[in-house]
């Protein structure tokens, strides 16, 4: 039978602040590599690369280097695509594509943009359409007056219609825990409704 291979102890991490306790020590206090390693329960290799590291570069720990594949967008064409969106949230996929294509000369798949949306926090959700030829000062002063009246004087109604002149996306895009909104024209046709009353 072939024999297993020896079990390796697991690799321990220490702290930045512990490796600055072997510089301490060792300046300081004096000590050799040895009673460090004792008195901070560590591996002798450990102190003795520490203190190398210091003399070479003045820091207990090096910085990492990134590896791995460059990121296809820059900050410059993210920002460019998040700007797109903010003004018309309703763009699909393809027609951010383009967008990029046109303005950046940046040929980048569906799919690298749908990831990047989602690593931003982008989700698309259904669209919330507000009229664009909604007063807010009318609303507010209508909210005033009809809070003046008792509710047994409000009648309210229900209306359910069909306007085939007016056609809008139905989904956009937004960050998570924020309504997808859009200001949108609602131009008036012909209109079929059934309302129904009812009074309290």
């Amino acid at each position: 039978m072939p024999r297993k291979a020896p079990l390796r102890p697991l690799r321990r991490h220490y702290s930045r602040d512990l490796k600055k306790r072997i510089i301490y020590q060792t300046q300081i206090l004096g000590k050799s590599s040895t009673q460090i390693a004792i008195d901070l329960d560590m591996d002798l290799r450990v102190v003795q690369r520490v203190k190398q590291t210091w003399n070479e570069i003045g820091n207990v720990c090096r910085d990492r280097k990134y590896k791995g594949r460059s990121p296809v967008m820059s900050s410059t064409e993210i920002d460019f695509m998040l700007s797109l969106l903010e003004h018309t949230p309703d763009l699909y996929l393809d027609e951010i594509q383009e967008q990029l294509a046109d303005v950046h000369e940046l040929e980048v798949s569906l799919a690298t943009i749908s990831r990047t949306l989602k690593r931003l926090g982008l989700n698309s959700k259904k669209l919330s359409k507000a009229a664009a030829e909604r007063c807010e000062e009318a609303r507010q002063q209508f909210r005033m007056e009809i809070g003046a009246e008792s509710p047994e004087r409000i009648v309210t109604a229900d209306e359910s219609a069909v306007n085939i002149l007016t056609t809008y996306r139905t989904n956009g895009w937004s960050y998570k825990g924020i309504w997808a909104r859009k200001t949108c024209q609602f131009r008036r046709g012909t209109r079929l409704a059934d309302i129904m009353v009812m009074n309290s």
